[in-house]
Parts: structure tokens; C-alpha cells; sequence
């Protein structure tokens, strides 16, 4: 949808011309010009445009996924939707970019080496098999390197513009563990955070072993003081891993029971063994139970990190989704799928 701004504000010779373009290209009858034209325009975001092929490409990783788990009868309407929330996710991203160049912010080909390097190291494998891996998913390392350039340069511009901005004070963090002691404001259930390790096309690691060994030296690194939401946001193969693996406050009969006999036996605060699951090896960390109206939670300093990064998190994405719809709101964006 156009959505409406100011023409003299926002008025470029570039993106008139690219208007001129694109309404010359619509009208044009068949000739040699339009038989050669295979692709299509499908949002302008400023002086650039987003093509149907592009769309296409960050649509293929969920098309299978949509296809197995949909029934027939609402397929073309999940694809649709999905479809328009994928393009949205690219405005944004190409409104980031722009964002970007005007704060004169660059990736370089060594930041980039820098950051396959550093997860190289931290998943324990060469970059011969990281290769063979991106080959397996049907990626090239061209195209790796790119999504890798736009990623760190996302987080360049968070931090500029955003993240230096989200501070969460002490305060903060010991007035929400008192809410996690509060029997009104506290469900029953077990308040648990989930990692898991799989492999083949739902995970990172190629084989069965090579997933184990990842769970297992990932539950290490957690036991050695790192912070649990951290580790599942960036390396859990699990959906939980976008909430840093926090599953919220489930009831006995909620879990499954590898859940359960994983669980039950753990004093807050505790992390729990490795176990196999039918998504991958998954452990657990127990934060806080309230059973029959008695609440137990781990000691402040064993959850003061989970809990702060918790609240960052909630924090950053009120900040940055309250800065994407001012940065539409002054920016021209017309979608055209």
C-alpha cells in the first residue's frame, strides 16, 4: 500500500525517473524489449525497487515447509500471506540499508572472514565441511557472504541508532525477579529455557554424532557461566531460539515426557543433561517452579543474566519497531504484489 508522505519532502530526480521507468516498462507492447523482461517489480522502498525473483529467493526456504504442513485446501492462501509478510521483512531490510549508506557505514571483506571464522570455531568444524553444508542446503558461499554483509551491518546500524539507546538497570532486573515471586502475578508450572541441536535439513550439524557433540559442548559453555539466552538465540535449532529458548511457564501435562523426566528432578536454577529427543538432543534449564501455590525460583544471582537480557530483548524490539514504522512514515514505499 502507498502509504502517504509529503511529494516536495521526499521528491528525487533518481526515483522520478525510476517512476518513468517502471510506467514505461508496464506499457510497453510486446517487443524484443518486453520478450526479454522475465522479472517484475514487486515494491518500491525510495530510489530502489525489490523484484519478483528477489521476493522468490527469500520465499524458497519456506515454500517445502508450507507445502508439508498445510492442507491442500488453504495452500495458496498461506502462501500468499506469507509471501507478503516476506516482502515486508525486505522493505524493512532494504529501508535499513538505505539507513546505512546515509550513516556512511561499510562491511568488510575481513569483518566478514572475521564472523565465518568466529562460527567456524564455535561449531567445531572445517571449512571444507562448512562448505559441503552450505552445498547440502543449496547455498552458495557467494550468496552466504552477502546475507552475512547485510547481517553485520544490520547490527551496525541497531547499534547506532537504536541499541545504544536500551540501557536495563539493576533496578529493573531485581523488581521483575520479585514479579517471578509474586504467587498472583506467577503461573503454575515450571518456568523452563530450551535448547536443541539437530541435524541434516533441520539443524546445523551434518550428522547424528556431530549434533550430540555440539549439545554437549554447548551445555558446557552455558555451565561455565555463559549466558543461556544468548547461546540459544544464536546457535538452538529449536523455533524457541528467536525468545532466546524461553518457553514460558508449562504444566506437567503440557510437556512432553522427555520434557518431564528432564525436568522434574532439576532444583531452579539447575541445567539439566543432554537428552535425545524426535527434534535433535535438546537440555533444559529450570528457572523457577510454582507448584499447588509454592513458588521456588533460582537464587537472583544464578538468573540476574537470563533475566536482563530478557528484558533488553523486549526493550530492543519495542525501539526498533516504533523506529521501522517512523523510518516508512518518512521514507516512499509502494508495494505492488
Amino acid at each position: 500500500m502507498l502509504q502517504h508522505v509529503s511529494f516536495r519532502r521526499h521528491f528525487s530526480p533518481n526515483r522520478f525517473l525510476l517512476t518513468i521507468f517502471l510506467f514505461f516498462i508496464t506499457l510497453t507492447p510486446s517487443t524484443a524489449l518486453s520478450e526479454q523482461l522475465v522479472d517484475r517489480v514487486v515494491a518500491v522502498v525510495n530510489d530502489e525497487v525489490i523484484t519478483l525473483s528477489e521476493l522468490d529467493l527469500e520465499l524458497a526456504p519456506a515454500m517445502e515447509k508450507i507445502k508439508a504442513e498445510v492442507p491442500p485446501e488453504q495452500l495458496d492462501e498461506a502462501i500468499t500471506r506469507t509471501r507478503k509478510d516476506i516482502l515486508r521483512s525486505m522493505i524493512d531490510e532494504k529501508l535499513l540499508l538505505q539507513r546505512a549508506a546515509e550513516r556512511h557505514l561499510e562491511v568488510s571483506d575481513q569483518e566478514i572472514d572475521a564472523s565465518i571464522d568466529r562460527i567456524l570455531q564455535e561449531n567445531k568444524v572445517t571449512v571444507d565441511e562448512f562448505r559441503t553444508q552450505l552445498l547440502s542446503m543449496g547455498i552458495t558461499e557467494k550468496h552466504y557472504r552477502a546475507n552475512m554483509r547485510k547481517q553485520i551491518l544490520r547490527s551496525k546500524v541497531l547499534a547506532y541508532d537504536i541499541r545504544s539507546k536500551v540501557v536495563i538497570t539493576n533496578e529493573q532486573v531485581e523488581a521483575y525477579y520479585r514479579t517471578m515471586n509474586n504467587e498472583n502475578s506467577s503461573p503454575a508450572g515450571f518456568h523452563v529455557l530450551q535448547f536443541g541441536s539437530a541435524w541434516g535439513e533441520n539443524g546445523r550439524s551434518a550428522t547424528r554424532e556431530e549434533a550430540l557433540k555440539r549439545a554437549e559442548q554447548t551445555r558446557d559453555m552455558i555451565l561455565a557461566g555463559e549466558n543461556f539466552n544468548d547461546i540459544a538465540k544464536n546457535y538452538s535449532d529449536l523455533p524457541s531460539a528467536r525468545d532466546g529458548g524461553d518457553i514460558g511457564f508449562l504444566g506437567k501435562d503440557e510437556m512432553a515426557d522427555y520434557m518431564w523426566q528432564s525436568i522434574s528432578t532439576l532444583r531452579p536454577g539447575d541445567v539439566s543433561t543432554v537428552i535425545e529427543t524426535p527434534a535433535g538432543f535438546q537440555f533444559f534449564k529450570l528457572l523457577s517452579s510454582n507448584k499447588d501455590g509454592v513458588i521456588t525460583q533460582a537464587p537472583l544471582a544464578e538468573v540476574r543474566e537470563e533475566i536482563r537480557t530478557a528484558l533488553y530483548d523486549q526493550e530492543l524490539k519495542k525501539k526498533f519497531d516504533s523506529w521501522v514504522k517512523e523510518l516508512r512514515e518518512n521514507s516512499y514505499v509502494e508495494e505492488l504484489l
